[in-house]
């Protein structure tokens, strides 16, 4: 019986030390739950809040600062999510900070996002409303891996049958095992080359010319910029169409004249018509010519002989005289 004291005490401690460990648990897991200690809320509008559940974390750059507080449905395309962040927070989270869904790991827990951004926005007060922004799910990741791998199989199907006519085409192989073939790509190559380099040159002329024109350097330059030249070639270019509407006109007249001539010549009654179409008169014209001619050869003897005849020899000197003194008058003035 006298054992039963400290039976009972030792019971007692035992009984004591679970109860204080028991507390101690509550108050590390409340304390992880945000449960006890210092907190305040903020709250979020999110499209879609699959797999978050209240008490699932809430992160900001990457660090647990919270937990969901209360999940509620606004209307038919809003959901609100009200968060409990740790009081220390409050002088680091603004009101610039983005909120978002996202998941702990490929396949784990939803989380709620707080992303930062820059810019000197005032701190965020107790239940205010954080701006969000759309999260990628994974089933948007899966469904656009089975749209990706279709895409895939059509492009598969197509490459192969693309293979089976290569190997197929005899054309083909045919022309890939010509060997002239390469000699004539390497000559078309090196003709190509030449071309290029002959294309530089050129333009680096043209270029030169270019420069020589705005300059003014050469023929094509003092003619494009010597305003004087220009200006006489206006006047002379003037001066051509004057001459060209002038020489029309003096054809037309020309034409004129020959077609009067003509019809004088085939049906006028003058002399023309007579000296033209008459054979006979054409002869007698003929041999007058003909005696003028020696009419005119008779009396150049004549006069030779006059010069040299001692009675009219004094005569044509005094008139070789005074014309050679007049011609030396003319020369003087």
């Amino acid at each position: 019986m006298a054992k039963q004291p400290k039976d009972l005490v030792k019971l007692g401690i035992f009984i004591l030390s679970g109860i204080l460990l028991l507390i101690i648990a509550l108050f590390l897991i409340g304390k992880n739950q945000h449960l006890v200690g210092s907190h305040y809320s903020l709250r979020t509008h999110l499209a879609n809040v699959a797999g978050l559940r209240i008490g699932n974390n809430v992160r900001y750059a990457g660090i647990e600062v919270g937990t969901v507080k209360t999940i509620e449905i606004i209307n038919d395309t809003t959901v609100e999510v009200t968060m409990l962040i740790n009081k220390k927070m409050k002088s680091v989270i603004r009101k610039n900070a983005l909120a978002s869904l996202g998941a702990d790991g490929l396949m784990g827990n939803k989380v709620l996002n707080i992303v930062p951004r820059e810019g000197g926005a005032e701190l965020a007060a107790d239940g205010y409303l954080l701006a969000s922004q759309k999260s990628v799910e994974f089933d948007d990741i899966l469904r656009t891996l089975a749209s990706t791998g279709e895409n895939i199989n059509v492009i598969s199907a197509d490459l192969k049958l693309t293979v089976e006519r290569i190997n197929n085409s005899k054309g083909l192989w045919k022309l890939l095992s010509d060997s002239g073939l390469a000699v004539n790509l390497r000559k078309a190559s090196n003709n190509l080359e030449k071309a290029t380099v002959n294309a530089e040159l050129m333009t680096r002329d043209v270029r030169d010319i270019i420069a020589d024109v705005k300059a003014g350097n050469g023929p094509a330059g003092a003619i494009l910029r010597d305003t004087a030249m220009a200006a006489s070639l206006r006047t002379s270019v003037s001066q051509l169409e004057e001459i060209a509407n002038n020489a029309g006109s003096l054809a037309n007249d020309l034409d004129t004249i020959a077609q009067s001539i003509n019809r004088a010549v085939e049906v006028g009654p003058g002399t023309v018509n007579l000296v033209l179409k008459d054979t006979a008169v054409s002869g007698n014209i003929r041999r007058t010519l003909a005696n003028v001619e020696k009419g005119t050869a008779s009396f150049n003897e004549n006069m030779e002989a006059m010069k040299h005849n001692f009675l009219f020899k004094g005569y044509f000197k005094k008139q070789e005289k005074e014309k050679a003194k007049l011609e030396k008058e003319q020369q003087k003035n």
